[in-house]
């Protein structure tokens, strides 16, 4: 019982946190918003006794993504020496095209048998190397997704910010 208060307790914080990093307007307040969000997940880590994952969730996705974001932040305004804006007026393209992006996915995932969920693990594992043969076994399709995602993240920042410079000449 204690246990599902909590696993709620931490949804909760997870979903509304969520919910103002994507509509917060100011950039610096999005970048906390997504560092709690990113700590009740570790937190839901923590419940289901994957304190390995806990950790790395804590220590890469808090402890260094998220503050190399907002040293980005907090520098971009110095470099440029002009004040960064802070809001995005393309709301509506932006959620046309998340809408048509995740039904696709939805759509995509109930037609494929690949991603059939592997059975649960009966016990926690803190074994790094049982870690990795799980990643690299049962989880395979969604950990190769989740490489993809990245790179199409890195590609599109470098997209951008070519297309920034090109526009300050």
């Amino acid at each position: 019982m204690t246990e599902t208060v909590i696993f709620y307790a931490f949804s909760a914080v997870i979903l509304l946190s969520a919910f103002l990093m994507v509509t917060s307007k100011n950039i610096f307040h999005s970048a906390l918003y997504l560092a709690l969000t990113l700590f009740g997940v570790a937190g839901i880590y923590v419940l289901l006794n994957a304190y390995f994952i806990a950790g790395i969730q804590v220590l890469i996705y808090i402890g260094a993504i998220v503050v190399l974001t907002i040293f980005v932040i907090n520098l971009t305004k110095e470099i440029i020496g002009e004040p960064v804006p802070l809001v995005n007026k393309n709301i509506l393209p932006a959620l046309i095209t998340a809408g048509l992006a995740g039904t696709l996915i939805i759509l995509a995932l109930m037609k494929t048998k690949c991603l059939a969920i592997a059975a649960p693990v009966d016990h926690p594992i803190n074994d790094t190397a049982t870690i990795g043969k799980l990643l690299l076994g049962n989880y395979m399709v969604a950990f190769e997704l989740a490489s993809v995602l990245l790179l199409a993240a890195l590609i599109g920042a470098i997209v951008i910010v070519a297309k920034d410079k090109e526009e300050a000449k």
